[in-house]
């Protein structure tokens, strides 16, 4: 199942964001994914920002990521000249109010091409990194993605609580998590191969 995409709107010129709003909503909904729009303001972590000026959209696109390493797509900076859309490498994409549909299509194309290369490269460090775990604490992922509780596991295992907690402290650090939620989210996607001769 793909991720549901965020997406803020920031534009005084409501006509011109509301196109926006549909024409995104057309080619998510054409790419099979699920989308919400919410205002800057929100305390939710936004994929997609599109405004007028860098009014600190870095920091408003980032701030509630659990990893702003994660950024899904980026920010789409609108331009009140005639000039062409222009794709930057490493800032916001920049969007003419002149152009039509097809290049705020072509551009949100390049936005997730990019992204999906950065979650291939950043997929690819985090199995090399996992080679590395050792095999209990491979046991004690294993454990954590059948969700068993810190308890079951280390009964299981005939661990303390206080290992089995060490066991995944330690393999979130090598695999590059710094909270819970990154380790589960990468579990259940699949992040791990486990031995199927292991106790679990």
């Amino acid at each position: 199942m793909k991720p549901r995409i965020v997406i803020a709107i920031q534009d005084s010129n409501r006509y011109f964001a509301q196109g926006i709003q549909h024409i995104l909503q057309d080619y998510l909904q054409a790419k099979g994914y699920t989308w919400r729009f919410v205002s800057v303001t929100s305390e939710i972590a936004i994929d997609l920002m599109v405004c007028v000026k860098p009014f600190g959209w870095s920091t408003r696109l980032n701030s509630h990521r659990q990893n702003p390493g994660d950024r899904r797509l980026g920010t789409i900076i609108i331009w009140d000249t005639s000039a062409e859309n222009i794709r930057h490498q490493h800032g916001p994409a920049v969007l003419s109010r002149k152009v039509g549909p097809d290049a705020v299509v072509r551009l949100v194309e390049e936005m997730f091409e990019q992204a999906s290369q950065s979650s291939l490269e950043a997929n690819k460090e985090r199995v090399y990194r996992s080679l590395k775990l050792t095999p209990r604490e491979r046991e004690v992922l294993q454990g954590i993605s059948w969700e068993l509780t810190p308890n079951k596991i280390a009964n299981k295992l005939s661990l303390s609580v206080k290992t089995v907690s060490t066991h995944k402290l330690t393999a979130m650090r090598k695999l590059g998590f710094r909270r819970n939620s990154e380790l589960y989210h990468w579990l259940r996607n699949g992040g791990l191969e486990f031995n199927p001769r292991t106790l679990f």
